[in-house]
């Protein structure tokens, strides 16, 4: 008996020595099992609310905006904006303070703005044009984007009328600096900016805004993901077999090609 439990143990002692790339292999199929089980196990069972990874919210607009650096434009120049035949999304935000000086002197700015520069991905080449007017307070603001009817904005957010406060606006056009990331990969040229009229902007994230996984898609998701660790983890127990069964097999045939071969066999022979 002890001999049966003894053999395995000794397959899978050679399998390890012998086929160090097989067992890393079967090490990160495990590890990847376990992951994903974990996962699938904490999404299914845990209370608190999940951020939903495929819809884009007001808040994921507030991050990329708040990454953005914005230069005005002279006095007298109009922002190259259009507004005809586009609809309007219209949200508020409170800004994080110090508020930039620039809001004492302006009430609205407007320019125009890549959708991907705000998260819309699905849109690439696409302009929206944006306005940034001041509300009741100097740390609030409404967010104003027209779009083309085929772009898809954002829901869950109340909407602000940008006008109710600002019934002589003081406004004004500006232009988004390109990052240097993407300063990088076009090798665009950076427009001169001074200081003082260089500013960016920094909203608060509402978390009430928060797309959050529904019941469904949580019930989904985690079963998805059971039936993925499941399989590796199935595919891993099947290697585990495989060398528990046949892992000494490369040491015995290497033993006994070796014990008999003559050591004639091993000179090469020479040339006539």
């Amino acid at each position: 008996m002890s001999w049966t439990f003894r053999v395995p143990f000794q397959n899978i002692k050679n399998f390890v020595v012998l086929r160090p790339p097989a067992v890393i292999f079967c090490f990160c199929i495990a590890s990847f099992g376990i992951v994903t089980l974990c996962l699938s196990l904490y999404i299914k069972h845990t209370p608190s609310p999940l951020k939903n990874p495929d819809e884009k919210g007001w808040n994921d607009v507030a991050v990329k905006l708040n990454r953005l650096n914005f230069c005005l434009l002279p006095p007298g120049v109009s922002p190259a904006i259009n507004t005809t035949g586009m609809e309007a999304a219209s949200v508020p935000f409170e800004m994080i303070l110090p508020v930039h000086e620039i809001w004492k002197n302006f009430t609205v700015i407007s320019g125009s703005i890549a959708a991907t520069d705000i998260g819309l991905r699905d849109y690439p080449g696409t302009n929206l044009s944006f306005s940034l007017s001041l509300m009741q307070s100097q740390n609030k603001i409404c967010l104003n984007l027209y779009h083309p009817h085929f772009v898809s904005m954002p829901h869950g957010a109340p909407t602000c009328n940008s006008l109710q406060f600002n019934p002589f606006p003081r406004s004004i056009g500006a232009f988004v600096l390109p990052r240097e990331d993407k300063k990088l990969t076009t090798g665009s040229i950076t427009p001169k900016c001074s200081d003082n009229a260089a500013f960016d902007v920094k909203l608060l994230e509402n978390p009430a805004w928060t797309v959050l996984l529904g019941k469904d898609d949580r019930a989904r998701s985690s079963h998805h993901l059971m039936v993925a660790s499941v399989f590796l983890l199935t595919s891993f127990f099947i290697m585990l077999c495989f060398a528990a069964v046949r892992g000494g097999s490369l040491s015995k045939t290497l033993k006994m090609s070796n014990s008999g071969r003559t050591p004639t066999e091993d000179k090469e022979p020479l040339a006539p």
